[in-house]
């Protein structure tokens, strides 16, 4: 009797160990699927539109760039997400000497792109920070270069001139790095207050003297067209005087009266003796 149950709770004990030991292996098992789905699901990556993935293992950048779409990529490297469509830097109170020697100031606004296949390289040499570390530096540099070519005035009348060759000492100063500047902008672009009136009066006088010169040369055609006129009234009355002349002088001229007569006799006449007035009328 005493062996039946000696057996019997040996039994009873080896299935619950059985049983114990079944579930720690799902619990197991359980737990690799797990390790082993979250491996799996840490390997994809999605790289969104307009950017560029740079893959970085233990400290080393994949040379690699990562495009648009998903990826499957080293479950323990970190991929960071890198935007290369057309992007905004601003260099705001940049200023510099003028070759006058005015100090003028503007806000510098810059549009550029990254060269995505170089994403990566970029990634290596200035991290995440271009515009900080190449592009402010370089179009501080390219501002001063050329303003310092141009007197205060001509950078007012050839501020396009100048902008585009901020814009293309800018290009070539950046394109080494593989980022293309596609514009530049100079926003509250001027000088000191008073310098800036004194330019405002002095392009007020130019104005100025241009309409009086411009009055005077007017003036001066109306002048000679009333001389012209006056030379041509002048040579008619001195044609019609020979015309006179030629004609016998007081018979063309009696001539004259007689055409322009109304036929009525004048009332009072002056006597050729004594230089008496007579009266005609009844």
């Amino acid at each position: 009797m005493f062996t039946i149950m000696f057996f019997g709770l040996v039994a009873i004990g080896a299935i619950a160990a059985g049983f114990v030991f079944a579930q720690r292996t799902l619990g197991i098992l359980a737990g690799a699927v797990l390790f082993v789905g979250g491996i799996a699901f840490s390997s994809f990556t999605v790289i969104s539109a307009g950017h560029t993935g740079v893959q970085v293992t233990f400290g080393e950048v994949n040379p690699n760039a990562l495009t648009e779409g998903v990826h499957f990529v080293n479950p323990i490297s970190r991929v960071y997400d890198v935007d290369v469509r057309l992007q905004k830097d601003q260099l705001a109170g940049a200023n510099a000497s003028t070759k006058d020697l005015q100090v003028v100031h503007t806000d510098i606004v810059v549009q550029y792109r990254l060269n995505a296949a170089k994403v990566p390289q970029i990634y290596k040499e200035f991290g995440l920070n271009v515009d900080e570390k190449v592009l402010g530096p370089a179009i501080n540099e390219s501002f001063k270069t050329v303003t310092a070519h141009y007197t205060s005035e001509e950078l007012i009348t050839k501020r396009q001139v100048v902008s585009d060759e901020i814009q293309q000492m800018l290009k070539n100063k950046v394109a080494p790095f593989d980022i293309d500047v596609s514009g530049i902008s100079l926003v509250n672009f001027g000088f000191s207050a008073d310098y800036q009136k004194a330019i405002e009066q002095k392009v007020i006088a130019v104005q100025q003297t241009a309409k009086a010169e411009q009055d005077l040369r007017r003036i001066e055609v109306e002048a000679k067209s009333r001389i012209a006129q006056a030379e041509g009234e002048a040579k008619a009355i001195s044609i019609q005087a020979s015309a006179i002349q030629s004609n016998g002088g007081a018979n063309y001229v009696s001539l004259q009266w007689i055409s322009k007569w109304d036929g009525k006799l004048p009332t009072t006449v002056l006597n050729g003796s004594n230089g008496m007035m007579l009266n005609m009328g009844k």
